[in-house]
């Protein structure tokens, strides 16, 4: 099977795709390499797994839709896994419109060129920040529909444009949404 892993110089994409490497499947790579934090980390996670032969990296953004048109015509993906995001509540009260951009427009163009190269399963990050508000404690059922930072509305509009595409196009999706995550 073929991966395309977002985010994959990240904390949890470098991760996800050293684990998928490890059981041989291929990893199609992408990260914008931002400077969010310390640009160094990031390389040093993509020095680990530049050398597996398995895994193909693409220093590009998900909101460049010229980019991922070569990525998705260039390499046979069966499996989307988003993990590329702008993070944090702070910083988003500042700059709104990136996370809109990154966290809506990046998934919003995943999932339509899923929808074009009839890839069928998506995998995407959310946050517990979509909770906030919520009574306590949280639950899976829980409303979510009344995010207090941009951030959170960002990462809500992503998982209901994701339900819209699974509703229409019969993508399987799932959407998994991290409380703090931590670890080596």
């Amino acid at each position: 099977m073929n991966f395309l892993v977002t985010g994959a110089a990240g904390f949890i994409g470098a991760r996800t795709s050293k684990l998928l490497l490890d059981k041989n499947f291929n990893v199609t790579g992408i990260d914008n390499l931002n400077d969010y934090y310390d640009v160094k980390i990031k390389n040093y996670r993509l020095s680990l797994l530049k050398p597996n032969e398995l895994f193909k990296f693409y220093n590009t953004d998900i909101e460049n839709k010229q980019n991922l048109e070569e990525i998705f015509y260039e390499n046979k993906i069966d499996v989307v896994i988003n993990l590329a995001a702008r993070a944090g509540v702070r910083y988003s009260l500042k700059n709104p419109f990136i996370y809109a951009s990154t966290n809506y427009i990046g998934s919003l163009n995943l999932l339509d060129f899923m929808r074009r190269y009839n890839i069928k399963k998506y995998i995407m990050a959310s946050t517990s920040s979509i909770y906030a508000g919520s009574e306590m404690p949280f639950k899976e059922s829980s409303s979510v529909n009344k995010p207090i930072s941009p951030y959170a509305a960002s990462k809500k509009a992503a998982e209901l444009i994701a339900y819209t595409y699974s509703h229409q196009f019969n993508l399987d999706v799932t959407v998994l949404r991290y409380f703090t995550v931590y670890g080596p």
